[in-house]
């Protein structure tokens, strides 16, 4: 397992290598970062990752401020002192939510939930993206081609789907990070926390504040907001 450790306080990096050494005596811990400009200047070149063990609260903030920029490689395993961040951190792939101080009987039960959904959802894309999705409509199960799909939607605890047509449609899931990490970074964009954009589906684009661009889809008259901490990354993508 090679995995890469995003922690500040050097007690408690100490003793999450020590666990991992004892659970994974082959895990080798790429890099150890301790604030949000570390992560981000990691992910400009990044190595191949299996895990991320990350601290909420860095340095120089909490690192939902770099994750929310990257297209993330791998499940998140997030280690922390404050229980209020429990809800937000399912939007980063989490694959379990350590309370400090834990032990080391919780640090393998988190490692078990890794494994578990490793066999489950695989998060490497070595078997190409996703092609369609399952919408279930009465008592029958219909196919709906990714290349359909222009935006994606997260809303009221689901996840809903728009078609060319303008249709809308439930998906059966239910996590939009995980969803994203299954999709064509060539197609789709993370413009914030809740949307999830095709290429194809963007027709107009315009200044809305100083960090964010007001966002036009097809079939819809009220814009899409980027996220002040996406903006960049949506300009480079567009022009990729």
């Amino acid at each position: 397992m090679r995995y890469l450790l995003i922690e500040d306080e050097v007690l408690a990096a100490e003793k999450l290598q020590a666990f991992m050494t004892r659970y994974q005596p082959e895990a080798r811990m790429v890099a150890q970062l301790s604030s949000v400009a570390q992560v981000l200047a990691f992910f400009q070149a990044p190595e191949p990752l299996d895990l991320i063990v990350a601290d909420v609260e860095l340095t120089d903030g909490q690192v939902f401020h770099a994750l929310e920029r990257l297209q993330l490689p791998c499940p998140v395993l997030f280690s922390t002192a404050y229980d209020q961040y429990w809800m937000q951190v399912f939007q980063y792939q989490a694959v379990d939510y350590l309370l400090k101080p834990y032990t080391y009987s919780r640090f393998t039960e988190a490692m078990s939930n890794l494994e578990q959904r490793r066999l489950q959802q695989p998060f490497h894309h070595k078997a190409g993206f996703k092609k369609r999705f399952l919408i279930r409509q009465n008592q029958q199960l219909l196919v709906l081609p990714v290349e359909q799909v222009w935006l994606i939607q997260a809303a009221g605890g689901a996840l809903v789907a728009t078609d060319l047509q303008a249709r809308q449609h439930v998906l059966q899931e239910t996590n939009l990070s995980e969803l994203e990490a299954q999709l064509d970074p060539q197609q789709f964009f993370r413009l914030n926390r809740s949307d999830l954009i095709h290429i194809d589906a963007v027709t107009r684009i315009e200044p809305y504040t100083k960090d964010s661009l007001a966002v036009f889809c097809a079939g819809s008259k009220e814009a899409l907001l980027t996220s002040k901490t996406r903006t960049a990354a949506f300009r480079r993508w567009l022009n990729q």
